[in-house]
């Protein structure tokens, strides 16, 4: 299906969106990259050039910027009226007016008109929800809960794995007439790949759970379990990945970790003294004390021989998607805890830090916070758009998006509560990602 040959470029990126909503690009991604570079350089303005319609045109941006490629948010201008404004008539479009929505997500500094349409969308497709909430008369049609689910959580924001999940078996083909014996294959191979590595990840977490837990007298209680697995963990990684010359991950890895134990300590020697240090201080010890980079180090010994030295030498310039990354999982993490955590005894939060360092009111650091997590998502879309230039395809496309998918699982583990806390709210998701297979 990759390489047959069709007369509309659209039709190929539209595959290769599916196998991306999928989950199953990652398959394919020398044969998607081969693909995307030969439509992207040899008809660089074939967006502009064909008279598509809004809903091919934002899947068209969305794919290639999603994969690194700067394509220019100006393909959107034929769309605009005199004034500057999307024009009214597409309002009608419900189906282009989501893939905008979900193009816009994609936006990096600097481009107005995709914050004008992430404005435009979001107030219509609220309407097209509310009205399809309201009608008693049938229940909600597949485009209507796609619209209902992206403004719960947006497609660049959540979590792969679980959109693959909710796409393959809400969304895939159930509009009348869209099945079709290519859609059935691929989605039936979806379902058969999602079950396969759900068996992977069972028996993962059977292994995780044979952890030697012996105490270590020089410790309290509470932390023996904890510190006897980390080091039981550390020592099972080091003894297979010895075999194939790659120590230095692990050494590397456990230096991070001690980075992060200091940031707590730190962070309890503040608490200690009832100090709520400038935001700025905060911050930079708060993302290395939520673990920004020993789980990026850790992710990289995960990969086996895909990732070599290179991407731990990256990783010791502290680079700035990390930082980005992380800045959302921190912020995102304190708006929703820090009344909780400031209850039981803790640290003072970003929210408080930022209400101290600018003498605001509570709501207002919320929400100037909330603006910097937004701010650091268009950092990490534009750090994602040079990922073109790396100079190996395993950077390119392995090592940003794991770090990209650290702030998706942020965003959805604490939208609205605190599901790390209380995770009974998680339990629907872990079921269906762990335990139960798709149907086939």
């Amino acid at each position: 299906m990759l390489f047959a040959p069709t007369h509309d470029s659209a039709e190929k990126v539209s595959l290769i969106n599916s196998l991306f909503r999928l989950g199953v690009s990652y398959h394919f991604e020398a044969e998607i990259e081969e693909q995307l570079d030969h439509i992207f350089e040899s008809q660089p303005n074939f967006a502009d050039n064909n008279d598509y319609d809004l809903y091919t045109v934002a899947l068209l941006f969305r794919v290639f910027r999603e994969r690194g490629y700067k394509i220019s948010c100006g393909v959107f201008d034929k769309f605009m009226d005199d004034d500057g404004k999307f024009k009214e008539t597409l309002m009608k479009d419900a189906k282009g007016m989501l893939s905008l929505y979900d193009a816009a997500h994609l936006r990096v500094h600097g481009e107005d008109i995709l914050e004008e349409a992430l404005a435009f969308t979001k107030a219509h497709l609220k309407t097209y929800s509310s009205a399809a909430s309201e009608d008693r008369s049938s229940s909600p049609s597949h485009l209507a809960k796609q619209i209902m689910k992206a403004l719960e959580m947006p497609l660049h924001k959540g979590i792969p794995r679980l959109e693959a999940l909710q796409y393959m078996i809400s969304f895939c083909g159930e509009e009348k007439g869209e099945k079709n014996d290519q859609t059935s294959s691929l989605l039936l191979f979806a379902k058969l790949d999602f079950n396969r590595v759900q068996l992977l990840h069972q028996q993962e977490l059977y292994h995780l759970r044979r952890w030697d837990t012996s105490a270590l007298d020089e410790l309290p209680n509470y932390m023996k379990i904890l510190y006897s697995a980390l080091l039981n963990l550390f020592e099972e990684i080091n003894s297979e990945v010895t075999k194939e010359g790659r120590s230095y991950g692990v050494s590397q890895t456990k230096e991070m970790l001690k980075e992060m134990v200091s940031a707590y300590h730190l962070e309890a020697e503040w608490f200690n003294q009832n100090y709520v240090p400038p935001f700025d201080e905060y911050l930079d010890n708060a993302i290395v004390s939520a673990g920004c980079y020993t789980l990026t180090a850790a992710t990289f010994v995960g990969m086996g021989e895909i990732e070599g030295i290179d991407a731990f030498n990256w990783l010791q310039g502290r680079p700035k998607i990390i930082k980005d990354s992380y800045t959302v999982v921190r912020i995102i993490d304190d708006i929703i805890t820090h009344e909780f955590e400031q209850k039981r005894g803790h640290v003072a939060s970003a929210v408080d830090c930022y209400m101290k360092h600018y003498g605001i009111s509570r709501d207002e650091s919320v929400e100037k916070l909330r603006l910097m997590v937004e701010d650091a998502w268009k950092d990490m879309n534009e750090e994602c758009c040079s990922i073109k230039t790396a100079p190996v395809l395993s950077m390119r496309l392995l090592i940003f998006l794991p770090i990209v998918n650290i702030a998706r699982l942020t965003e959805v583990t604490y939208k609205d509560v605190d599901k790390y806390t209380n995770p009974q709210y998680l339990k629907d998701y872990i079921t269906q990602l762990f335990i139960d297979p798709v149907p086939i």
